[in-house]
């Protein structure tokens, strides 16, 4: 019984991390890291990128109120970008439109693909069009200006078009003014025309109170897998005053999977417009628009201090409110250990704790399994001389389970604990995936981000040892020679599974596995077999 717990625990897992690999894999398709990326420009200087994004030509622009025009053509570009650097990012215009073509952290970590080309001189995606700046406007000048509080930039043109970013010392909160008498509109988030203008980037989203409605970039700009059967390109999401999109590009990521940080627009009480250009902003009947824009991470604490529904873009993943119960224990653990790998360590003591009691009575179920074995020999010994007699076979059975009930034993008992560990896993896994506060968390020695695999395998290792160690103490029955192969395989087959993962979640299961180790080992020391009544 215990082989055939361990053979569905192994096929619901694997089903699932294949399930969950295949849809992160189409929403976030991966993407290999090319050195020949775009270079930030200098500080406070014009100069011209590598690869310039096409601003929008200037046509008649949409009075406000009313939809924008179909069908925009691309003027010739200016290449021109101004670039400003403050403690922790370093920001590059757009200088034609505006229009806020990247943000780098001060880790050097970018919030936009930019483009870049494969070892074969290929282009494997272009430079995101950008946030922000105007539609079918061009400015011919931009300036600085030191304030107390931080530094405005400014854009302008003969036209009288005056476009301001006042970025603060401190914090992420940037706030964007936007002055004209043509009526022309704010850009917020450009839509990309394809999906190498958005390669590496995760979702766009709006805000209506604590709901948030997101849409992968990938499922906006490419046809479906299954768009054979009919299923069609996602639309993005509708307008709102609140609205933003996943951003950060990981150094050195062989696959983009997370995005750590975000580009937040807050236009409350107004109403954005949506189009096929993506969402823009008509100024009042004066000529006037001011909105808030957030270029930062996606810290719990930094998110609530812009608006507090913001905090729903952290992306936990299917298991969400699982992993999002988990992240605030987590988190109250780390008010107190101020390190984040024994926060975890004590985190998954605490859950061991609460599932005690399963693990008990799981454990306890395989040793009256145990017990069993001799009477399950003897009837397979009765029966067979009826060979493969499915009929046979069925009343064997029968006979079998009378016996269990007769001796009020539940045989798929075991199986409970094993399932119940499944969603903890996977919400775990999202977690440190997602939460900005364990991004490049340290714990001790070699392990210097506990959202990154251990550079060594030092872990998983260790993992696969503890699993083995596990399956040796743990009461099996049935086929000896099966048992033999499932007790190198299960370790071998998660120690390789869990080469890859974050060394946050080898910490976790490692410690999980300890723990379940002793309380084997004490339940068996302590274990006194029942009498079988046949």
């Amino acid at each position: 019984m215990k082989n055939r717990n361990l053979v569905i625990f192994v096929v619901l897992s694997m089903g699932l991390l294949l399930g969950y690999s295949f849809v992160v894999g189409k929403l976030y398709p991966p993407t290999k890291p090319s050195a020949n990326t775009a270079a930030t420009n200098a500080v406070g200087t014009v100069a011209s990128p590598a690869a310039p994004q096409a601003a929008p030509a200037a046509e008649k622009p949409p009075t406000p109120g009313t939809a924008a025009p179909q069908n925009v053509a691309a003027a010739a570009p200016n290449t021109a970008t101004h670039t400003v650097k403050t403690s922790l990012l370093t920001l590059t215009w757009r200088v034609e439109d505006g229009a806020l073509v990247q943000a780098t952290w001060n880790d050097d970590t970018k919030f936009f693909n930019e483009a870049a080309k494969n070892e074969k001189g290929e282009e494997i995606s272009k430079a995101f069009p950008g946030i922000g700046g105007v539609l079918n406007t061009q400015f011919q000048a931009v300036t600085e200006e030191t304030t107390p509080t931080g530094l405005k930039v400014h854009f302008q043109n003969q036209e009288g078009d005056h476009l301001v970013y006042a970025i603060p010392n401190k914090g992420f909160d940037i706030e964007v003014d936007w002055t004209t008498r043509r009526g022309t509109h704010l850009d917020l988030i450009h839509r990309p025309a394809n999906i190498q203008e958005a390669q590496s980037l995760g979702r766009v989203f709006t805000l209506n109170g604590k709901t948030i409605t997101a849409v992968g970039w990938a499922d906006v700009l490419k046809d479906p897998f299954f768009s054979f059967l009919g299923f069609k390109r996602k639309e993005m999401p509708p307008a709102a005053s609140l609205l933003g999109m996943d951003a950060g590009i990981e150094k050195g990521a062989s696959a983009q999977r997370t995005h750590y940080f975000a580009a937040l627009w807050d236009v409350s009480p107004r109403l954005t417009e949506r189009d096929e250009r993506g969402y823009h902003l008509a100024p009042d009947k004066n000529g006037n628009l001011t909105a808030r824009l957030y270029l930062g991470p996606k810290e719990t604490s930094q998110l609530a201090a812009f608006g507090a529904p913001f905090t729903e873009v952290v992306d936990f993943g299917f298991f969400g409110a699982v992993a999002k119960l988990f992240f605030l224990v987590l988190y109250w653990i780390h008010r107190f250990v101020p390190n984040w790998g024994w926060a975890i360590i004590l985190f998954t003591l605490l859950l061991r704790l609460l599932l005690w009691p399963l693990n008990t009575k799981s454990t306890m179920n395989m040793l009256r399994m145990k017990d069993f074995e001799p009477h399950q020999k003897a009837l397979q010994a009765k029966y067979e001389k009826f060979g493969g007699d499915m009929t046979k076979k069925a009343e064997m059975q029968k006979e079998l389970m009378a016996l269990y009930k007769k001796n009020n034993h539940n045989p798929m008992g075991g199986c409970l604990p094993a399932i119940v560990q499944m969603p903890v896993f996977f919400a775990l896994w999202s977690m440190l995936n997602a939460v900005y506060e364990l991004r490049h968390a340290p714990w001790l020695g070699w392990i210097t981000d506990l959202s990154a695999k251990d550079p060594h395998y030092v872990l998983p290792v260790l993992l696969g040892v503890s699993m083995l160690a596990q399956q040796a103490v743990t009461p099996a029955v049935g086929d000896p020679a099966q048992r033999k192969m499932m007790l190198f395989l299960m370790p071998a087959m998660m120690t390789f599974f869990f080469i890859s993962m974050p060394s946050g979640l080898c910490l976790y299961y490692f410690v999980f596995n300890i723990v379940g180790l002793a309380q084997t080992w004490w339940l068996r020391r302590n274990y006194v077999g029942e009498e079988i009544m046949a």
